[in-house]
């Protein structure tokens, strides 16, 4: 776990006005972007040149890039929280009075025996609390560990000591140059050092939707906004808490919300306990009645009848707790954090807990293909570079001297030539070589610029050797939508070929590489062999199009690179400024890149297609690629692939109808996935959704579950979704399912026990408690009492639910098809047996109550009662351990080693109780007949369970198995992207990615002042000034504390009245709100 570092402002107070608010005046002051530099004591080119003793202190003088961890609960406030429910607090109400009648008591007989009920009660209470206390600050521990893990992965590209590195993000320090791309998060506060058509989305913090470029005019960048186009990098001026992204979320304070199966349980505890609570009252009112009503004899202890009545209350609470299920909460924790540690060990790491639940009745699929299906290690397999053929046996050095060959004019052109294709494919790539945390060297970035890389390299050509002797003079980089990266840079001289093209007077080249019918469609000539550039025929087009319509059928991605020489006088550049690559290119060659299907794949989506869920690969591929992979690995059998161009014109009917065919979106776009994410939850499907960039955060968010990629995923891809795929595996992400539908059938399997346990205990204890009533002794009282009760529903039900939640998931459970969204968790099969068991132990229970007297005496009888009691619900457990028709209770029980312990611990305990419990469980030693009767009934369970299980099923009642009703949310239009570029299409975007940004949990608490008018406080709710002093003495720290709680809560902001909070003031704020608590409790 980091260490956060807060420093003082005074460290970094000219740091920080730099960008609060932007400040290009200031920069100036400093010496502009070398002033800064040479203040930094940092290098543009090479980074950090410093010792880890220096880094350490440099973290002591600016702070570290951490955050605060959430606010840690202490024990102690569990413990309080637990005793603040009602059922306790009346349990405590009635052992106070318990206690103060059998003080007197002792007074009178000198007994201490008198307060044994009222102690036993107590020690009952404080058992539940602890239990429940030190379970919720365990799972506090865990998911603090799953948030470090999930840190840890997080990595940044930096360059120190001339290499680049990449490193923790946790780790970058002031000084450090951060490397930044398309669709990286800002980690911290910075300025640009270079750029290539740089935009950023501040709207995280301005609200704006308008992607603001960055270069001399506006060099900052703040953490937390996201690079939407473009690449370059930045010096890191602050970092952490002193980040514009630290302060804004130190504000934040996000409740935890219930998971979706846990209001289902909460809606069954609630209806329960209301029944159970009015019936209760009802018990009370009707045995006081009948206790004054029936025949009364001479009392000659004088707190009789007030103790009977206390023992009327008691009986009555007891009810109320056994009636309740207070067990389900904690199965439902467990439940869901045994599967979250457990999925980790199986790739998946779970950032939204209701994700586990919801992802095991997901009803369909949309995958991405690259990295997901397949290994995402590519490699160029064929290809053809100025119409010569060549195999991926022939790609090595001999290779050049074999196009050479090809052509009978000047080989030296024709090597030239060669040469401009290499350069561009290594000039025209953001990809390079990192140093990773194990000290090896590697080429990180795309998967297809890698394998263009690795191809140069094996034909004799270095990358770094190209990019050393090229002068970049602006980059367009590769996006979704334009489907091609463009680079422009100034070359040496090549004279030969420069007059074999007829094109004199070059300055630069303009180097263009994409997907191979978009990059072909814009070119209108051809580079031959001899160097000579010819107009490309129509002939020759269709011939290239076969060309890449047979790699496509060979499921290769195919990438095409052409070029534009750029006269003098001329910038390459159209009127508005962007690059003009569209129109007038040089095709150089086409490449064909081979990705292997995960040899697993195939056998995963076998696997969800036969447990009901339908799975549709969504890609950027032709559709002839798209149709070979999801050949291969078994998506598409006799579906529909579609185009998403095609796909995003199509009207609401049309969409109804192709939808449930659809098993392919070739050429999609990341709109295209929202609007097939948004459509197939309109037509009632829970679907899961995977993706990698940031424009993908979109249709994460929408999807019901969404899973970014742990590798190859973006910053905003990865906080959109619900659970990160660590290996970027499809097997992963099946075992997803898997582990949801365990934790459904987890919870269904303990709400079956608790629902057994609750009716028979309820029916036991009512009537014995009415009979004894109404009987001649007039001694009002439960055969089951008050702490037996306890000890069954609120400490045995706890182990229960640990038992009930441990077993590990099986194959079989894809062997069925998902839950729908409004069925109701109780199944009839869970009925029945419900039913069953409970009317089995309730009336076995009372026959041994009612009859037992004749062979034993009354307390032996009251013991043996509870015995079998407490074995009907132990052997039950065995029982509950299927929930359908499944004969085989035992099935993987070998493997279960915690069933089998809580199954031993509970014997254990029972025994215990009967040998040792004596007054506190009014129990008595059992002779060698009365362990047979509990242990032989309590068998009896299991035969219950097999019978209702073979026989034929019994109809129940409508309302009992009746689905839940959905509330209908209001169509919204349909989404769609306007082929004619409207105004209204855009609006609709950049509302989506807005919407998106502002579930990122990053800086959406407070916005960015104005830069040219600082926004001024106003009213109560205004907040803070950043001025540290003035803040001090016009704000007390406690309302600072209550501002911040308070503004986070509202999630509503008036953007002209919000300030950053200086984190001195945070800090003297959370002090203060601790005194606070600490004297109020």
């Amino acid at each position: 776990m980091s260490t956060v570092v807060v420093v003082e402002k005074d460290a970094v107070s000219e740091l920080l006005d730099l960008v609060d608010p932007k400040s290009p005046e200031l920069l100036k002051k400093m010496g502009g972007l070398d002033g800064l530099v040479q203040k930094l004591q940092t290098h543009k080119e090479t980074g950090l040149q410093e010792t880890e003793e220096q880094m350490k202190k440099r973290r002591e003088k600016y702070g570290t890039n951490s955050l605060p961890e959430p606010v840690f609960v202490p024990f102690y406030v569990f413990v309080w929280e637990a005793l603040q429910d009602k059922t306790l607090i009346v349990l405590m109400i009635a052992c106070l009075v318990e206690m103060a009648i059998g003080i007197y008591r002792i007074t009178i007989t000198n007994d201490a025996a008198e307060i044994i009920d009222a102690a036993a009660i107590a020690v009952a209470v404080v058992i539940v609390v602890l239990f429940g206390s030190i379970s919720d600050y365990r799972k506090q521990l865990q998911f603090r560990a799953l948030n470090d893990f999930g840190r840890s992965i997080d990595e940044t590209r930096v360059i120190r000591n001339g290499q680049t590195q990449n490193i923790p993000t946790a780790d970058i320090v002031v000084g450090d140059v951060v490397l930044i791309s398309t669709g990286d998060v800002f980690p911290s506060d910075g300025v640009l050092i270079s750029g290539f058509d740089l935009e950023v989305d501040e709207s995280t913090m301005t609200g704006e939707p308008k992607a603001i470029y960055k270069g001399d005019k506006d060099p900052f960048l703040l953490s937390g906004t996201r690079v939407m186009k473009g690449m370059g990098q930045m010096i890191v001026i602050a970092t952490g808490v002193n980040s514009l992204h630290g302060r804004s979320m130190l504000a934040l304070e996000v409740e935890p919300e219930d998971t979706p199966l846990q209001v289902k349980l909460g809606r069954i505890a609630d209806f329960i306990a209301k029944y159970a609570f009015f019936g209760a009252i009802g018990l009370v009112v009707l045995l006081l009645i009948i206790y004054f009503a029936v025949t009364t004899y001479p009392v000659t202890d004088s707190t009789k009848i007030p103790t009977d009545i206390i023992k009327l209350f008691i009986i009555a609470v007891a009810i109320v707790v056994v009636a309740v299920p207070e067990g389900l909460p904690l199965a439902v924790t467990l439940s869901l954090a045994h599967a979250t540690v457990q999925m980790l060990k199986d790739n998946n790491l779970v950032r939204n807990l209701a994700a586990c639940e919801t992802m095991g009745n997901a009803t369909t699929i949309c995958s991405d293909k690259t990295g997901t299906l397949t290994i995402n290690k590519m490699t160029v397999v064929r290809g053809q570079l100025m119409q010569f053929d060549f195999l991926y046996e022939q790609i090595n050095t001999q290779l050049v001297d074999k196009i050479k060959e090809s052509t009978t004019d000047n080989q030296n052109v024709a090597k030239q030539a060669l040469d401009l294709i290499m350069t561009s494919l290594n000039i025209n790539s953001s990809a390079e070589e990192t140093v990773t945390k194990s000290g090896a060297i590697e080429l990180q970035g795309s998967k297809t610029e890698i394998a263009l890389l690795n191809f140069t390299k094996a034909l004799g050509y270095d990358y770094k050797v190209s990019r050393t002797k090229a002068k970049i003079l602006n980059v367009a980089s590769f996006s979704s939508e334009s489907k091609r990266m463009s680079t422009i840079a100034k070359l040496d001289p090549m004279p030969e070929l420069e007059t074999q093209m007829h094109v004199e007077n070059i300055a630069s080249w303009m180097f263009v590489k994409g997907a191979s019918e978009i990059v072909l469609g814009s070119c209108s000539h051809i580079l031959r062999p001899n160097g000579v550039i010819e107009t490309l025929t129509q002939t020759e087009a269709q011939e290239i199009q076969r060309v890449i319509s047979k790699f496509a059928d060979l499921a290769l991605r195919t990438i095409s690179c052409a070029f534009k020489p750029i006269k003098e006088g001329e910038t390459g550049l159209t009127e508005e400024g962007n690059l003009n690559d569209k129109y007038d290119l040089v095709l150089m060659g086409i490449f064909g890149i081979e990705d292997p299907l995960r040899p697993e794949v195939p056998e995963a989506v076998r696997q969800c297609q036969s447990a009901g869920v339908i799975v549709r690969m969504v890609t950027g591929d032709s559709v002839p690629t798209a149709r070979a992979i999801a050949k291969g690995c078994g998506i598409l059998t006799d579906g529909v692939v579609m185009e998403g161009p095609e796909f995003r014109k199509l009207t609401r009917t049309q969409m109804n109808e192709i939808l449930p065919k659809l098993q392919v979106l070739a050429r999609s776009s990341p709109l295209d996935k929202q609007i097939l994410v948004k459509n197939l939850k309109r037509l009632g499907e829970t679907v899961a959704v995977t993706g990698d960039g940031t424009n993908d955060a979109p249709a994460l968010t929408a999807a019901d579950v969404g899973f970014s990629m742990g590798i190859a995923g973006t910053s905003v891809a990865k906080e959109a979704s619900d659970i990160i795929l660590m290996d970027d595996n499809f097997a992963s992400l099946v075992k997803s399912v898997i582990w949801g539908r365990c934790v459904y059938d987890s919870i269904r399997k303990f709400l079956q026990f608790q629902l057994t346990v609750n009716v028979s205990a309820v029916v036991i204890a009512f009537v014995t408690a009415f009979y004894t009533t109404v009987s001649g002794s007039k001694n009002p009282e439960s055969v089951l009492t008050a702490i037996q009760l306890l000890w069954v529903n609120l400490i045995m039900d706890t182990l229960a639910a640990l038992a009930l939640a441990s077993d590990e998931p099986t194959p079989d459970l894809l062997n069925r098809k998902p839950s729908r969204k409004n069925e109701s968790i109780i199944s009839p099969d869970m009925y029945r047996m419900i039913f069953a068991q409970a009317l089995y132990q309730a009336i076995v229970c009372l026959l041994i109550y009612f009859l037992g007297h004749s062979s034993w005496s009354t307390r032996e009888t009251d013991a043996i009662v509870f015995n079998t009691f407490i074995f009907c619900q132990l052997f039950n457990e065995f029982n509950s351990r299927s929930i359908s028709d499944d004969v085989n209770i035992f099935k993987g029980l070998d493997k279960n080693r915690i069933f089998q312990a809580i199954i031993l611990i509970t014997v254990v305990l029972q025994i215990v109780i009967m040998f040792v419990g004596g007054e506190v469980f009014h129990v008595t030693p059992l002779s060698g007949s009365g362990w047979a009767v509990s242990v032989c009934t309590g068998l009896g369970s299991l035969i219950v369970g097999y019978v209702v299980r073979v026989l034929p099923p019994i109809p129940l009642p409508t309302y009992l198995t009746k689905d839940y009703e959905l509330i209908e949310e209001p169509e919204e239009e349909m989404v769609r992207m306007d082929t004619t570029g409207t105004a209204s299409s855009v609006e609709r975007w950049h509302k989506a990615i807005r919407l998106t940004a502002l579930q990122n949990r990053a800086v959406r608490a407070f916005s960015v002042p104005d830069l040219e008018k600082p926004p001024t406080p106003r009213g109560s709710e205004a907040a803070l000034n950043v001025d540290a002093a003035e803040a001090q003495d016009t704000v007390p720290a406690q309302t600072v504390w209550e501002q911040l709680v308070q503004g986070a809560r509202r999630k509503r902001f008036d953007q002209s009245s919000v300030q950053m909070v200086d984190p001195r003031m945070y800090n003297k704020a959370r002090i203060a709100h601790a005194k606070k608590n600490s004297k109020t409790r």
